[in-house]
């Protein structure tokens, strides 16, 4: 807290770091509670003290299995009670969202606070550094990640998340659990403790792969969807729907407007 440039802080649920005296950011996973908000909030003071220098903010929660409604109240009242203060030394802030209903109460949150500085959601850290200003964010994005990693201990959320990618078709709980060497009912308490399921998971990785291809190439939504193990163009788009809030269709076009205005 004294010298906080270079360093970070690691807790049960969330890594608080400040890479530079222009960059500070935090990365939250799992479901955190009010206690692990309220451990949070007194770090995050760091930043408006007097001798803090304008500095840009990343919050990473791409991570976040769920939202507890008390750790939520925490952070708004948190942030509420010194607006004034971040906007002074806030210049932008830019957030990592999570797939599924997650993801859509955190796109909401700047809506709820309307905070005092430029903000922008992203699903992908490189994007996200650029636009608060780093011109080459690799290195640090594979830092922070690595940082994160170690906090988070490879929870088996993190473990499964590498074995759920395409092609999906024969990828089955017992299968996912055999590599990674347990089995089918421990993974799935396992999964239970972190708030999630084998169900979930999957349909999240099906998500991730199909919005990459909806960025980055003009493959038929039909095509699409058996690409990502689904048995039809309507359990695909329901299930995109389910998980993003938005249909294949619309995701596609938003990104396309995106990546047009920015070339502009």
């Amino acid at each position: 807290m004294a010298a906080p440039i270079g360093l970070y802080v690691a807790s049960r649920s969330f890594v608080y770091w400040c890479a530079s005296a222009e960059l500070y950011g935090f990365a939250l996973w799992g479901r955190p509670d009010a206690t692990d908000l309220r451990s949070l909030t007194a770090i995050l003071d760091v930043e408006i003290r007097p001798d803090v220098a304008p500095h840009a903010s990343l919050v990473d929660l791409r991570r976040l299995a769920g939202v507890d409604e008390a750790a939520y109240e925490t952070l708004v009242t948190h942030l509420g009670a010194r607006q004034s203060a971040y906007g002074s030394v806030v210049t932008r802030q830019a957030l990592l969202r999570p797939a599924g209903l997650p993801g859509a109460v955190v796109t909401g949150f700047y809506q709820v606070m309307q905070p005092p500085y430029p903000t922008q959601v992203y699903e992908h850290p490189d994007p996200a550094l650029r636009w608060l200003g780093l011109a080459e964010p690799t290195a640090l994005v594979a830092e922070l990640d690595a940082i994160v990693a170690g906090a988070m201990d490879e929870g088996v959320v993190a473990r499964l998340c590498r074995v759920l990618v395409p092609p999906f078709a024969g990828i089955t709980l017992e299968k996912a659990a055999a590599t990674l060497g347990m089995s089918a009912r421990s993974l799935q308490r396992r999964l239970q403790e972190e708030n999630t399921t084998f169900q979930d998971e999957y349909n999240a990785a099906q998500v991730r792969a199909a919005q990459a291809a909806l960025r980055d190439t003009d493959m038929k939504l039909t095509a699409l969807a058996l690409e990502v193990g689904c048995a039809s163009l309507a359990n695909f788009s329901a299930m995109f729907r389910r998980v993003t809030g938005e249909s294949p269709s619309d995701y596609r076009a938003r990104h396309r407007t995106g990546e047009r205005d920015r070339r502009r």
